[in-house]
């Protein structure tokens, strides 16, 4: 989302180095990032078993070169595996975003992250509702593209509040690549 790519493979992923403590970050917009992403080539695979998961998680938090911080973003794949469950013991966590797609599947997984983050006393602060339907862009008018999961069966019934809706837009996958996506406001 941000264009940065690294097509160069890594012969071997360097998961402690005594030598070189920190990692520095890439930085674009003003803004420090780091993703495993760039410890590989592009199209590496990362297959490790969970206590290189930890030390991976490891080094990413406390071995960059983040300098003084006001907030630290973390972005998960969905689940409960055990990066995210390692997250939560080794760092306190102010609260936890959810970013669901409006259908049974994604507000069944989001639950079982609800019910891991209640059982660790990590707020829930809300969740953002991701292709929220697709607007079209020559006549403005807005389809559905999933249907959407009955209330009962959503993260909604639990209490968690929609913080927006985000409908499907090509223009945010067309510029993503360059690194300059469009942001996404009112429609």
């Amino acid at each position: 989302m941000i264009g940065l790519v690294r097509t160069k493979e890594a012969r071997f992923l360097d998961l402690w180095d005594k030598e070189r403590a920190d990692v520095q970050p890439v930085e674009k917009f003003g803004i420090k990032f780091m993703s495993v992403g760039f410890l590989l080539g592009e199209q590496q695979s990362l297959s490790l078993q969970s206590g290189l998961i930890d030390l991976l998680l490891v080094r990413l938090l406390h071995n960059v070169a983040w300098g003084k911080l006001d907030h630290l973003i973390i972005d998960l794949p969905p689940g409960t595996a055990d990066l995210q469950q390692q997250l939560m013991q080794r760092t306190k966590l102010d609260g936890v975003l959810l970013v669901v797609t409006p259908q049974d599947v994604a507000h069944l997984d989001a639950k079982k992250v609800i019910d891991l983050c209640r059982r660790v006393n990590v707020p829930v602060l809300g969740a953002v509702e991701n292709m929220s339907g697709f607007v079209c862009p020559c006549c403005g008018e807005r389809t559905e593209i999933f249907p959407h999961v009955a209330f009962e069966r959503s993260i909604w019934a639990l209490g968690i509040e929609k913080l927006a809706e985000l409908p499907f837009d090509p223009k945010i996958d067309a510029s993503s690549f360059s690194g300059l996506a469009e942001a996404v406001g009112d429609r």
